[in-house]
């Protein structure tokens, strides 16, 4: 997933499409559109005039070959040329969770569920420092692909691995942690063969970002409240 604008770009020749790097992907917030660039690890917006050039590719619309915007997008490794006729997508749409695993009565956490949280979530610190985000989810989205799309779950499994981090919590802070905390929640679960969503949300007024888990329309490893002001601009 390499930073650089595609080597084979001329503005004078013809182009069918455009579409955005792998590891970048943007959603809109109110009239603004905000970008997640996992490779390089940060979120950035663009200039006016260069929001304008994009918004108009997303939106149908086709800028001249020689749009100084969009060349520069290209030159940045935000944009790559396409052969076929494409524009950029926003982050797919999720169905916003009314309920959380974590407003239920969980069971009973056992020790293994525990130690075995604790174990996720340092693995997950590391593998974060080491790896850096963008390898960290491209290993879980891998993970997550093998499993089937409709696995048969025994009755209560989310509860109980939930239990487990809840206790885990009480040990490990989990404060300004919700990205590893999730990462690690959505590695145990499929290692039990479920097919979590991890969505990375963003807000402005301020800017800030968000991390949850999601099962289906139910919230794993947050709560309704928390979640409800971000919009998403990653799903795994």
């Amino acid at each position: 997933m390499g930073s650089r604008a595609d080597p084979g770009f001329d503005p004078g020749r013809s182009i069918m499409g455009f579409t955005l790097r792998n590891g970048i992907s943007f959603c809109r917030v109110g009239d603004r559109i905000i970008f997640l660039d996992i490779v390089a690890d940060r979120y950035f917006c663009l200039s006016p005039e260069a929001e304008h050039s994009f918004r108009a590719l997303v939106e149908g619309g086709t800028p001249p070959p020689d749009d100084a915007h969009v060349q520069g997008l290209l030159a940045r490794g935000v944009l790559m040329t396409s052969a076929a006729q494409q524009a950029p997508v926003a982050c797919r749409p999720i169905v916003m969770p009314l309920t959380s695993v974590l407003d239920l009565d969980l069971p009973q956490p056992a020790l293994a569920g525990t130690t075995s949280a604790l174990c996720y979530l340092a693995t997950t610190r590391v593998r974060l420092k080491m790896a850096g985000l963008g390898q960290t989810l491209s290993w879980l989205s891998t993970r997550k692909s093998r499993l089937p799309t409709s696995p048969a779950l025994p009755e209560g499994q989310v509860e109980r691995i939930m239990a487990g981090f809840v206790s885990a919590a009480r040990i490990a802070s989990q404060i300004d942690l919700c990205l590893a905390n999730s990462i690690a929640v959505a590695s145990r679960m499929i290692a039990k063969g479920i097919r979590p969503d991890v969505v990375l949300g963003v807000q402005l007024g301020p800017f800030s970002a968000h991390c949850w888990v999601q099962h289906g329309d139910q919230l794993v490893n947050d709560r309704v409240d928390m979640v409800r002001t971000f919009t998403p601009i990653l799903v795994l």
